[in-house]
């Protein structure tokens, strides 16, 4: 039979299964699914049934009604779809499962793309705004900037003997 379930945390736990023709949503004393929250009209919306599945209806409430995070009028549902009346949002539990992905069938090839085998793709371009990046620095550079550092030091100790 399919269902509302809260996802909400003002709402936990909190599970309606619709059975009739159609069911309101709302604010309001008489709504099937009563949701007593400041961003949900008194009559927000409506589920009603076609064929084996519901579709919600907007009831031109005034913080909308979404499904999938999508503003909608009106939508067919499918089974785990998330619908968010509001800002509470539900998972709908439907009567028929959502078909998984067909698989390949049993023995069929397995064409792997070129250069997976590799880990890089064959059209692979480095596309750093950084030039050089990943290059190794040359050690001579921190031999010439230690020498450097410490002759300043040298020059500095004689400045300050020669002011003493």
């Amino acid at each position: 039979m399919p269902k509302l379930v809260s996802e909400s945390k003002e709402f936990p736990g909190l599970s309606v299964e619709l059975s009739g023709p159609r069911a309101g949503v709302g604010r309001a004393d008489g709504n099937e699914l009563q949701v007593l929250h400041g961003s949900v009209s008194s009559r927000h919306a409506e589920l009603v049934l076609e064929g084996q599945e519901y579709k919600v209806r907007d009831l031109d409430s005034t913080n909308g009604t979404r499904v999938n995070d999508e503003k909608i009028t009106e939508a067919q549902l499918q089974d785990r779809d998330r619908v968010q009346f509001g800002q509470i949002p539900f998972r709908y539990e439907g009567a028929v499962p959502r078909v998984a992905l067909a698989l390949p069938a049993s023995g069929a090839a397995f064409q792997p793309e070129i250069g997976l085998e590799l880990g890089v793709p064959a059209n692979f371009r480095n596309i750093s705004p950084i030039k050089g990046k990943g290059k190794a620095l040359n050690p001579n550079i921190f031999l010439f900037l230690a020498a450097g550092v410490g002759l300043l030091g040298v020059f500095y100790y004689i400045y300050r003997m020669i002011l003493d």
